[in-house]
């Protein structure tokens, strides 16, 4: 992959893997059914023995929670950490509200760096825009941020692909956070950023539907109160059928379902890094499965490659039937998912 887009720790010594984060939303305890604090520090503390260390986070995610509980693998070799954090939508009792307008920001910004308990962010983003403040003002205030030394990097989120081109049309790689997988293929989206952005990918197994827990079946693997509810792909039959033939093409070839997912997503275009959000030690497992069968049959790009994965290389791991299918994807999914619409809060991302 391209040297360019590839974000690092100001100690990048044990960053081996720079190009996989791991997501933290779920691991507030809000949101995502039962919850246990004590196995998702479990899971931190391993992706950090396991020399994984870029991590995302939000203020929004449960509300605080998931920063506060990210604070505690932060050690005093901070500098070895890349973390990431957004602001820009917030709760207001049980309602999200959008607060992107400089001030609003500043606020999250310091919000943040107190839950963190650290001075500085490696990367922090406009989660959403708000449809009440010009994206220009909200990226002047992330830049002012980065002037006073409070973050390394600034960064946007959940942008259409003429947002990508209007309000970046002046930059270069600047992360975004696009939501993208095989039953959610914004092809649109990566290719506006293959020179403005570096595409970070949320969502690589759409909130577990992709992954092989009770999830994976759909609403019916959901409790009453999983906001995973409003996720038009846990009820659409044309993805739930869909993923029931993809359990069956992995079943029958023997293959890891994450890993075949997140190789496919990582050999695409103008894809610079992927952000899967395990809160349990078997998800996490499943992640390091991949991370070592990446390493093992040698499938990262060359520094010329404009994704992770050489997709050569990829594809010749992966039997043709379930890369089609992989390709395919449902039918009618992006009319299903919302694809492109990013007006507003989705609990998807």
């Amino acid at each position: 992959m391209l040297k360019d887009k590839i974000l690092l720790p100001l100690d990048s010594s044990s960053a081996y893997t720079p190009w996989l984060w791991i997501g933290t939303w779920s691991m507030g305890g809000e949101g995502f059914g039962s919850h246990d604090e004590r196995e998702s520090l479990r899971v931190l503390r391993t992706a950090v023995d396991h020399n994984i260390r870029h991590f995302d986070t939000a203020g929004f995610y449960a509300h605080g929670k998931s920063e506060s509980l990210l604070q505690k693998i932060l050690r005093s070799d901070r500098r070895d950490f890349f973390i990431s954090s957004k602001g820009g939508i917030v709760w207001s009792g049980r309602e999200v509200r959008h607060r992107a307008s400089p001030e609003d920001l500043k606020r999250q910004l310091y919000e943040s760096l107190d839950r963190l308990k650290t001075d500085y962010l490696d990367l922090y983003q406009l989660h959403w825009p708000d449809p009440e403040v010009p994206i220009s003002e909200s990226i002047a205030a992330l830049k002012s941020f980065q002037r006073q030394g409070l973050i390394r990097y600034w960064g946007v989120g959940n942008l259409t692909a003429l947002q990508l081109k209007t309000t970046l049309r002046t930059e270069r790689n600047i992360p975004h956070q696009a939501h993208f997988n095989p039953v959610h293929q914004d092809h649109d989206v990566l290719l506006a950023g293959q020179d403005l952005c570096i595409n970070c990918i949320v969502s690589p197994l759409e909130q577990g539907l992709l992954g092989g827990g009770k999830s994976s079946s759909g609403m019916s693997g959901l409790g009453k109160r999983d906001l995973r509810n409003r996720n038009p792909c846990f009820s659409n039959p044309e993805v739930l059928k869909w993923n029931c033939r993809l359990n069956e093409l992995v079943n029958k070839h023997s293959l890891s379902k994450v890993s075949v997912v997140l190789m496919w997503i990582c050999s695409r275009p103008n894809v610079h890094a992927v952000i899967p959000g395990p809160r349990e030690i078997g998800q996490l497992n499943e992640l390091l499965e991949f991370k070592t069968e990446v390493e093992r049959s040698g499938l990262a790009s060359a520094g010329e490659d404009v994704s992770i994965l050489s997709d050569e290389k990829t594809m010749n791991k992966i039997p043709d039937e379930l890369w089609q299918h992989l390709n395919k994807g449902p039918e009618n999914s992006q009319s299903v998912t919302g694809n492109g619409s990013t007006t507003s809060f989705s609990p998807t991302l």
